[in-house]
């Protein structure tokens, strides 16, 4: 069976916000969608529960059909059928599917729609920022579900995913670090300057914004290692990834990403700006020459 992907599940989420702004529960919909047509052109109500979820896939006239029974525009429907084709349209990330779990790649594909991306991380660097070496030491110490055969894929697909940062259409990462991140040495002294260094070449280049969190603000608001997605459709709900010991864990509930949100923003309130934190890594670097 193919795997869902985000692509697929964001189209069926407008597809369920459609129909119950028309006022149709799920029978009501594929009685107004298969009228007059053949049986073997027919949705069920067990497909469209499945279209719903990202879990069935849904062809250009099935979409023509919906659309047109829920009454949705001509903006609407031009806007839901690219969504729908390049939900169709393998990702450069599907050539690791056979490797990576269905998770990560979902992970890969959040960050290649996102319009922006909020993260906080309380004790390592945001993957998004690391350098190759630095990444390899942190997937490295990861033994309970990374094998030593696979540790090289996973530092390429984690360096190829901070191209987005660059990319035109990308509107922006912003990241909360804490001390912590800077001080716990991850690896030799000369892969944690050379992490420092990178932060500082990203703050100066405007790459992304970083905000340091520092030990004299007290207790950090929350355990930290998540990100936040934001999509250009306002009609896409934002999407939350926690990362863990058994790897990410995502979710698209309004109460997870509201509280997950308010962290983020107590966090960002607390932490130092792009700039000042500048100077907290070349601190940093500093004390690591000595």
């Amino acid at each position: 069976m193919a795997r869902k992907t985000i692509r697929a599940r964001r189209l069926g989420k407008q597809i369920r916000k459609l129909r119950e702004r028309a006022g149709f529960n799920q029978d009501q919909l594929c009685e107004a969608i298969n009228a007059g047509q053949e049986r073997r052109a027919s949705v069920s109500q067990g497909q469209l529960s499945k279209i719903e979820v990202g879990a069935a896939r849904l062809d250009a006239t099935q979409l023509e059909r919906i659309l047109t029974a829920v009454g949705a525009s001509e903006d609407t429907a031009a806007r839901l059928e690219t969504l729908r084709a390049r939900a169709e349209e393998p990702g450069w990330w599907s050539e690791y599917s056979p490797y990576i779990h269905e998770t990560l790649e979902l992970t890969i594909e959040l960050g290649e729609d996102a319009r922006a991306i909020r993260t906080y991380d309380t004790s390592v660097v945001q993957g998004l920022l690391q350098t190759e070496d630095y990444a390899r030491t942190i997937i490295e110490s990861s033994r309970a579900w990374v094998r030593p055969t696979d540790v090289d894929m996973l530092v390429e697909l984690r360096m190829r995913r901070q191209k987005r940062l660059a990319d035109d259409d990308f509107g922006g990462l912003t990241a909360v670090i804490t001390e912590a991140s800077l001080r716990h040495q991850v690896g030799s002294r000369a892969v944690m300057r050379a992490q420092l260094e990178k932060l500082c070449q990203i703050t100066e280049e405007g790459t992304a914004a970083v905000h340091v969190l520092p030990y004299e603000e007290g207790p950090w608001p929350g355990l930290g290692g998540f990100l936040i997605y934001s999509f250009p459709d306002e009609e896409d709900a934002e999407v939350v990834q926690v990362d863990g010991d058994l790897g990410a864990g995502i979710y698209e509930d309004r109460e997870p990403i509201s509280a997950l949100t308010y962290t983020f923003n107590a966090a960002l309130a607390k932490a130092l700006p792009a700039r000042e934190s500048l100077n907290l890594y070349r601190t940093v670097m500093k004390e690591l020459d000595t």
